[in-house]
């Protein structure tokens, strides 16, 4: 048994609004380096029918004495086991950066064994079937941070914060290697609607990559192209989640306008 063979929703999932009796569950997974607490604004694309958790990876906030996950099989593993072992509803998955790949890989794994999955929003990221340039070693702790600033999403002086970078950089440099153990089944897709959102000045990810996920879905697929780098969501706030909005109304139907 793994350390992470048994997991506990309440430290894994993490619900931000209430709603007693949801009619549909949507699932973020956040970037790396990021937790759960840079996302509770997805709130207010979710309409109040809905149930938002939002994943906490292990090693970071309430979970930094936990060793972090560095393998993509046992990441998917523990989060289709989690949503699994919940009551079943209408699933939408919604995934920035490494995020992206992890709801991707989740959403081939658990099929509709949550309840039927009406959608996956991938955003911030290369296609699966377009690989980054492989690193030869791990990267530095000046590379680590370098990276970082080229991507934004932490503020500049935290990353100058002895203090701050003890309790940032070894979840940091986990996710780097999570993302570099990740090896896309070629030819797979997922069957339910996706939609893309990319910054039109990312630094990673070009308008090419992003429109590449379309070949990773058998059903539509819709890409945004969104003004900024690659977190264009913190100044495009009101334009992502109108998207975002949209997205869930078509994917869900109904149970959004219900």
């Amino acid at each position: 048994m793994t350390p992470h063979s048994a997991p506990q929703a309440d430290r894994w999932l993490v619900p931000y609004g209430t709603c007693p009796e949801p009619e549909f569950r949507v699932v973020c997974f956040p970037h790396a380096g990021g937790s759960a607490s840079y996302y509770p604004w997805l709130r207010s694309a979710v309409p109040p029918t809905g149930e938002l958790l939002c994943v906490q990876y292990p090693g970071r906030q309430e979970r930094h004495r936990e060793a972090p996950v560095e393998r993509f099989g046992p990441m998917v593993e523990t989060v289709t086991e989690l949503l699994r072992a919940r009551p079943r509803l209408p699933l939408v998955l919604f995934g920035h950066s490494l995020g992206s790949l992890i709801a991707y890989e989740t959403a081939l794994a658990l099929g509709d064994d949550a309840g039927p999955l009406r959608g996956l929003i991938v955003s911030g990221r290369r296609a699966p079937s377009v690989r980054p340039p492989s690193r030869a070693r791990e990267m530095t702790t000046r590379q680590v941070l370098a990276e970082a600033r080229v991507l934004g999403g932490i503020d500049p002086a935290l990353l100058n914060d002895p203090g701050v970078l003890e309790l940032i950089l070894p979840a940091l440099r986990a996710d780097y290697r999570l993302a570099e153990s990740y090896v896309p089944e070629p030819g797979a897709a997922v069957s339910c609607p996706m939609t893309v959102l990319t910054g039109t000045t990312d630094p990673r990810v070009s308008s090419e990559d992003a429109a590449a996920w379309r070949t990773h879905t058998t059903g539509t697929c819709t890409v945004h192209g969104v003004e900024g780098g690659h977190f264009f969501f913190e100044n495009e706030r009101r334009t992502v989640l109108g998207l975002i909005g949209h997205a869930l109304d078509g994917m869900l139907g109904r149970a959004v306008r219900a």
